[in-house]
């Protein structure tokens, strides 16, 4: 196992551990004495993975390490970070609503299963779906952990992230759409696919 895989295990390892101290925080809200420690330690835990990402990348490309378990468990592991964090900030326990409106979290869950499903039918009709990121994709998932990040900090502005997320993931959902449509239906006549440096198209 590569040093670079090792550090996405321990960003997968952080999901769970920000789920543990983020319920606590619920339930101290839920008390009336509300302990901050919990807060703070849910937000340094998350910058964690979130700098983790990063330096996996870094590793992989520095020393060649990259690996098919790598490729397999670095966006897992962004998705568990990420939907842990939602699940909490929108379903912890307080007398108080919740940090996040439920909704953002069921745009995200359903945006992702689209997507996974959209993927698995393409290819159990033998089709070729190359995984290259797209720009809308890419914003969404930045301003989801940003909205996370303003969300643990209490930060006043963190709802309209919030909706700029929505967005993104909105407009990265109808890319998806659009081109597994014409991955789908190649012949039927529209504007070509977006292409990769191979020169394949791309899903993603």
């Amino acid at each position: 196992m590569t040093w670079a895989t090792r550090v996405t295990i321990l960003r997968l390892l952080c999901a769970p551990a920000m789920a543990a101290v983020l319920w606590q925080y619920g339930k101290s809200q839920t008390a009336g004495a509300e302990d901050d420690r919990y807060r703070i330690a849910g937000f340094s835990l998350f910058i964690a993975a979130a700098l983790s990402d990063a330096l996996d990348g870094f590793i992989a490309r520095r020393w060649r390490q990259q690996s098919a378990l790598g490729k397999v468990l670095d966006p897992v592991a962004d998705k568990m970070v990420l939907l842990v964090s939602l699940l909490c900030l929108t379903t912890i326990p307080s007398p108080q609503s919740a940090p996040l409106p439920v909704w953002f979290l069921v745009l995200v869950l359903s945006r992702d299963s689209f997507l996974v499903g959209g993927i698995a039918i393409l290819r159990l009709l033998k089709r070729e779906v190359p995984i290259h990121p797209h720009w809308t994709g890419k914003a969404a998932t930045f301003f989801s952990f940003l909205t996370v990040a303003a969300a643990l900090l209490k930060l006043p502005w963190a709802i309209a992230i919030c909706w700029i997320s929505a967005g993104f993931i909105l407009a990265s959902a109808c890319f998806y759409c659009s081109t597994g449509w014409r991955i789908l239906f190649p012949s039927v006549s529209c504007p070509p696919l977006p292409s990769s440096r191979s020169g394949r198209t791309s899903l993603l």
